[in-house]
C-alpha cells in the first residue's frame, strides 16, 4: 500500500491509547473516541473524488478495502 501524508498526522489526544494506570472506563471512552474516529475518517474517504484519491497517493482499489473495513478495525 502506498504511503500517504495523512498516514503520518499526529493522533489527536483523545484518540491516543490512555495510560496502563487508568481505569477500565477511561479505556472505553478512548475506544468509543477512536472508534468515532475511524467512522468519520472512512466517511471522508468515501466523498473524495478520484482526483482528491490520486493528490494522496490511493487508489480506488485502496479506498474500497479500506471502506469495506468496520468502524472497529484499525
Amino acid at each position: 500500500m502506498t504511503k500517504h501524508p495523512m498516514m503520518h498526522a499526529k493522533i489527536p489526544q483523545y484518540a491516543q491509547r490512555p495510560q496502563r494506570d487508568e481505569s477500565t472506563l477511561s479505556h472505553i471512552k478512548h475506544l468509543l473516541l477512536l472508534w468515532k474516529q475511524n467512522w468519520l475518517t472512512r466517511r471522508q474517504l468515501a466523498r473524495l473524488s478520484a482526483e482528491d484519491l490520486r493528490d494522496i497517493g490511493l487508489s480506488e482499489a485502496q479506498r474500497q478495502e479500506e471502506l469495506n473495513k468496520s468502524f472497529w478495525e484499525p
